[in-house]
């Protein structure tokens, strides 16, 4: 069918050009996801306490197996991720984590075949889901496509989540099967069990009566099962607390907006002040396109069932879940860390969500010429912002991951490394744990970091052009010469501190070129890098600074003549 536009029907006609456009964010991301994954754990240490499933698995009893299972991390239950472990393990002796993020981001390329399953059911043209492509698989939410347990907790949820909400308003006959993806998303993480109650909700304003019992029915029984032997209650937010209400309703609408923030980890106060913007024209958006369906919809809360279409449905069920998920959120993290916490990586698909269900919502009540219209603005907005998160993130992306081969190196030559005691283990543990997925470690090749000394041999000199400490911190800047990777990304310079008892790495922090010199020169990374290392992780001592440079998979050490005395 072609897509009816004042603007160059000829052009909008061409279907092949259409299914370009949706092909080529996928293939950049997936070609990111290439070029970056690594088989290592994360910057924090959740890849090694998920696994630490496997250790007498296989001599437990069934009950004591289902309660390693189940066991709360910290209020999710994770039996999708550690299944998943268990299988990888007793199936091919080891786990490879590269292998848990293809499944976790095939699970978000499966949001994407659930989203084009209801497109379909519209009979529009292809050109109407360009938009949805291009903002479902920007790289904001890295963290997640990089990290292993987060891959399959985070996008196995959205996509059971996906599977369920379609199965509930395309397939009413199928309740059942609506219910087994609730019941997936539930123990794939801790938002998951909410699905059950947004499947009621809809249950019950569409008039099926029926089917909403038999729902609550079941969600109550999950839901026992669920909040079972929970543990405690952790702090939450205070709502005698002004300060934290105030911060609590910012990060509502900061979560929900988070997209307007182009970089995944900014701390700006301004990008997060458009967050807060950017999430309530999401919300009032939404209202003004539901806006016709409003008092019907309260109507049909007392009983008067609503006439909405499947679509919108759809749309409405994902409205909620993001609005639900966005209230927990705040209420766990705002006294944890206040406002600047809800802005993780990790947390960024949900914005991206929100916007998917924004699209469906005008696709769904708009009508056709107001539709064609929103179609013409989005499909150029959502290729643009696509493109500027990619080029805002990939360094950050870059950093990312060259901070997880440090975070290993960090715990395997330092045994009171600060890591390990802040998740209550040793170093013991963390390599018996490690022999389960066999990392490399790519940085300690060529040389011993063990060497009880603190001269190391160089190849030549690579002087700093400054030195000093900063918030708690040691910084160091090298910003002469250009450092390509050349095989792949664990290529970069790494600095190094070096005493007789121990040995840091820094990994380098990289930088984009401004836009307009990416664009005349066809060059990403700037020159030079920063290395900075927390004191807190540091123990005293005098140590010698080096930078190791490593191209084309091979490390060569430099001296850069300079020390440090951490006291």
């Amino acid at each position: 069918m072609a897509f009816p536009s004042p603007i160059s029907n000829s052009l909008l006609k061409q279907t092949w050009l259409a299914v370009l456009l949706c092909m080529l964010p996928i293939g950049l991301y997936f070609g990111i996801f290439a070029e970056l994954a690594l088989n290592v754990n994360y910057v924090a240490f959740d890849d090694i306490l998920i696994l630490g499933v496997i250790p007498g698995f296989e001599e437990a009893s069934w009950l004591e197996r289902w309660q390693r299972l189940t066991d709360p991390f910290p209020e999710h239950r994770l039996i999708f991720s550690r299944s998943l472990v268990l299988a990888s393990y007793y199936l091919f002796g080891k786990v490879n984590l590269v292998s848990l993020m293809v499944i976790g981001n095939l699970c978000w390329l499966g949001c994407a075949g659930v989203f084009y399953a209801v497109f379909r059911r519209l009979k529009l043209s292809l050109w109407y889901f360009v938009p949805i492509v291009w903002i479902w698989f920007t790289i904001h939410s890295f963290e997640n496509m990089f990290w292993g347990v987060s891959s399959l907790c985070n996008f196995g949820v959205l996509f059971f989540a996906m599977l369920a909400f379609y199965f509930a308003t395309y397939a009413p006959d199928r309740l059942f099967v609506a219910l087994l993806f609730a019941l997936l998303a539930t123990y794939s993480y801790g938002n998951g069990i909410v699905v059950f109650a947004i499947i009621a909700i809809l249950l019950w304003i569409t008039g099926r009566r029926k089917d909403f019992f038999i729902t609550v029915g079941v969600t109550i029984v999950v839901g026992v099962i669920y909040f079972a032997g929970f543990p405690q209650k952790t702090d939450s937010l205070d709502i005698s607390d002004m300060q934290q209400v105030k911060e609590g309703i910012a990060g509502f609408f900061g979560f929900i907006g988070s997209i307007a923030a182009l970089d995944a980890y900014t701390t700006d106060p301004i990008p997060l002040a458009l967050t807060v913007g950017a999430g309530i024209l999401i919300i009032i958006t939404f209202l003004l396109l539901l806006r016709r369906k409003l008092l019907p919809l309260f109507h049909a809360l007392v009983g008067r069932p609503l006439p909405l279409s499947p679509m919108g449905q759809f749309a409405l069920a994902i409205f909620i879940f993001i609005a639900i998920t966005s209230f927990a959120v705040v209420y766990k993290r705002i006294p944890l860390g206040g406002f600047e916490s809800l802005f993780k990586g990790r947390y960024r698909m949900y914005t991206a969500l929100a916007l998917v269900a924004l699209h469906f919502g005008a696709l769904a009540w708009l009508l056709p010429a107001r539709r064609r219209m929103w179609a013409i603005v989005a499909i150029p907005f959502t290729i643009i912002l696509n493109l500027a998160i990619l080029y805002v993130n990939f360094a950050v992306a870059v950093n990312s991951r060259r901070a997880a081969i440090i975070q290993e190196f960090n715990t395997r030559y330092n045994a009171d490394w600060l890591g390990l005691s802040m998740f209550e283990m040793d170093q013991a543990h963390f390599e018996k744990i490690r022999s389960y997925y066999q990392s490399a470690d790519p940085l300690a090749e060529g040389w011993n970091p063990r060497a009880a000394t603190t001269t190391l041999p160089c190849v030549g000199n690579y002087p700093l052009d400054t030195l000093f400490q900063y918030k708690e911190a040691i910084h160091a800047y090298a910003m002469k010469n250009f450092v390509e990777a050349e095989k792949n990304y664990t290529d970069g310079p790494y600095m190094l501190l070096k005493s007789a008892t121990h040995v840091y790495a820094s990994a380098p922090d990289q930088f984009a070129v401004p836009l307009q010199t990416f664009l005349r020169r066809l060059r990403y990374f700037a020159r030079g890098f920063e290395g900075s290392f927390h004191q807190d992780t540091v123990e005293p001592g005098v140590y010698k600074i080096y930078v190791l440079i490593r191209q084309d998979g091979k490390n060569k050490l430099y001296c850069t003549g300079r020390e440090w005395v951490e006291e």
